[in-house]
């Protein structure tokens, strides 16, 4: 990627979105839009955690239960295999490798106990399941790479929540491609301006704080620290001098991300 933002946008994806067959069935869920659309502005990055842990095409389907003690597992329907803790495994792992793709966004499964991203069916020892739940790699996913644009591809089929993923995926990434470089005050200014009227739309209270931290960068050692934190190269207490660098590049970040386009 270079400071304009010109190289491919990097989407990560579920594999079955792009009509591989890895799903249980021995199927898959293109998704048009995804692949008919989409696809011709951006590199995908296909995943299928099921796959990934070695389970087979065909496999068993498998699901989320509440055990008794509260916690999240994740059990093969009929075999009642438990596969949470390879799956956890897995998700750290990938998720952690993800973070080094340059990824600009992500589009899960709905409704999958490996990657559904709400209201994931959580059944108990008896009665009808609830939901609630998060599949377990959607989870570490979001949990690594908080400030990443997410979506799932059901709720791409509202016009304006699709509207939305692909105005913050956009943003996400001409915001990544200026903290790759040796940006300038002056540069951050420039985005912040070319941004007004996006920012505006969603949030004026989110634009004006944006504005009081840009308009402080040249004093303001997290926003310096940001660059650290979303190019990877440098780490922050060695760029400030300062052992509080870590909180402040994180807060930095969060308020400098895309995050008020959501």
């Amino acid at each position: 990627m270079d400071a304009h933002g010109s190289g491919p946008i990097r989407i990560g994806v579920s594999a079955c979105l792009l009509g591989q067959e890895v799903r249980f069935d021995g199927g898959h869920k293109r998704n048009d839009f995804l692949t008919g659309t989409l696809g011709d502005f951006v590199e995908f990055v296909a995943v299928c955690p099921e796959v990934d842990i070695g389970l087979g095409i065909p496999r068993e389907s498998l699901r989320l239960v509440r055990d008794d003690n509260g916690a999240l597992r994740m059990v093969a329907n009929k075999s009642g295999a438990d596969l949470t803790e390879t799956m956890n495994a897995y998700a750290e792992r990938r998720a952690a490798a993800l973070e080094r793709e340059d990824l600009s966004g992500y589009v899960l499964k709905k409704d999958s106990p490996s990657c559904g991203m709400e209201r994931v069916r959580i059944y108990g020892r008896a009665g009808m399941p609830v939901r609630d739940g998060r599949g377990l790699f959607a989870e570490a996913l979001i949990r690594r790479l908080a400030n990443l644009p997410v979506e799932e591809e059901g709720r791409l089929n509202d016009p304006n929540l699709r509207e939305n993923f692909i105005e913050r995926v956009f943003a996400y990434h001409r915001m990544r491609a200026l903290f790759a470089t040796r940006w300038t005050a002056g540069a951050l200014v420039a985005f912040h301006t070319a941004h007004k009227l996006t920012l505006m739309a969603h949030s004026a209270r989110a634009y004006a704080e944006l504005g009081r931290l840009v308009a402080d960068s040249k004093r303001n050692r997290a926003c310096r620290a940001a660059r650290a934190l979303l190019g990877g190269v440098h780490d922050g207490a060695e760029e400030t001098g300062d052992a509080s660098a870590p909180r402040q590049r994180d807060a930095a970040y969060r308020r400098l991300s895309a995050r008020p386009l959501r």
